[in-house]
């Protein structure tokens, strides 16, 4: 009787342990649910640098083929209570499993390498071999564009820090050799075409570290030893460091790498931004608007603090120095990396004019003509000179 009476008992409470599960799981749903419909949605994920799905509309013809479902799966996926932390869960899970590689896709065409999580807090680029015809074809249009111009010319890759700082990725991780990209161009080079060997330069960590631990970028220090090699190409004295003051403007800048592996307890960088010591009268042209400074410091409240450094990327941007009156006007074409060595570059030069072919749509070599260009010049990171075609942008006399 007694046992009879312990396993109605023993019934009793799994019966009102399971009412609580239910009744805890359908709050949890339905807050859930609430938050989804009524909390307030942001279009753009500044952390992971991207548009967030927008609320699927129903329509009969998205209900029969099934897109309806997948938008409301993507829909949900992007907003979702807690999804941050969330996400940062999952990166610190990945990483005990042993992942090294995140953020990957190695199933698309050309495969996309993720971010490796290397020694002492530093976040690298996963470099993989380049099995399509994009870089083949931009140097290709680069060195044409070089030999077209018939001015001097200097073209500058800019390894990875993966590629820079192999010691630091996680024990024998693979990782793509740049050299073999910059052998490409150095044996392609025409004869007015200086190719800037900086494997070795940024390698020494004796001083400076030269790349940031969340960003792909160069750092300032970085971009001043590009800016070093490269006046040096151009037989230029360069300005000392030594005249710079290096004003630390924020330390809380988490880049594109921490963008694709979320981490909250990642150690955000430092960014410094370079003060001329000695007279400099600058002005930067983008379009119709004209500033008196270099630096947008407008992107310092942003999550892409490195646009900081002339507002990001725009077609053509034109930098002039009063103080300057030596003749040289110096155009690049270029990705993101040059932008943190023009506020050097801009002590040597009376005009520099900056091209992102990405986004400039008219005859370069009309506006090399028409400005007296005197130095021309390629900036451009090997990886980007992997992924993203600008040759056809590059268009041949």
């Amino acid at each position: 009787m007694k046992l009879f009476l312990n396993i109605k008992e023993n019934s009793k409470k799994c019966e009102i342990e399971a009412v609580v599960v239910t009744m805890v799981l359908l709050v949890t749903i339905l807050i859930g649910a609430m938050y989804l419909i009524f909390a307030p949605k942001q279009d753009f994920s500044e952390d992971e640098n991207r548009v967030l799905e927008s609320a699927p509309k129903v329509t009969l013809a998205s209900l029969a083929n099934g897109s309806f479902m997948d938008s409301i799966e993507s829909y949900v996926g992007d907003h979702f209570m807690f999804r941050k932390a969330s996400i940062a869960l999952n990166t610190r899970i990945q990483l005990m499993m042993g992942k090294r590689d995140l953020g990957s896709n190695y199933g698309q065409t050309p495969a996309e390498g993720g971010v490796y999580f290397g020694k002492d807090g530093h976040l690298y680029e996963v470099l993989l071999p380049n099995h399509t015809d994009t870089f083949a074809r931009n140097v290709a249009a680069i060195q044409l564009f070089a030999k077209n111009t018939a001015l001097p010319f200097y073209f500058m890759p800019v390894p990875s820090g993966a590629q820079e700082q192999q010691d630091r990725l996680p024990f024998s991780a693979p990782s793509h050799d740049q050299r073999e990209e910059l052998n490409t161009i150095q044996a392609g080079a025409g004869e007015n075409t200086k190719v800037i060997d900086l494997f070795d330069t940024l390698s020494d960590r004796t001083g400076d570290d030269y790349y940031y631990k969340t960003d792909h970028h160069w750092n300032t220090f970085g971009a001043y030893k590009g800016y070093e090699a490269l006046v040096k190409a151009m037989n230029i004295q360069p300005t000392p460091q030594e005249d710079f003051d290096f004003e630390a403007v924020s330390d809380s800048f988490l880049g594109t790498l921490y963008s694709k592996a979320i981490l909250t307890t990642q150690e955000p960088d430092v960014l410094y931004l370079p003060v001329y010591k000695k007279t400099a009268a600058l002005t930067q042209q983008t379009g119709k608007q004209q500033r008196d400074s270099l630096y947008w410091k407008e992107y310092l409240e942003k999550k892409d603090k490195y646009s900081v450094f002339l507002g990001g990327n725009h077609s053509v941007d034109v930098v002039k120095n009063s103080a300057v009156s030596n003749g040289r006007k110096l155009l690049i074409i270029k990705d993101s990396y040059a932008n943190s060595m023009v506020p050097f570059l801009a002590t040597n030069f009376q005009e520099i004019h900056i091209i992102d072919p990405r986004y400039y749509n008219q005859d370069i070599y009309d506006y090399i003509q028409q400005n007296a260009i005197t130095d021309t010049a390629a900036v451009y990171s090997i990886k980007q000179l992997c992924d993203v075609l600008v040759a056809n942008k590059l268009s041949v006399r």
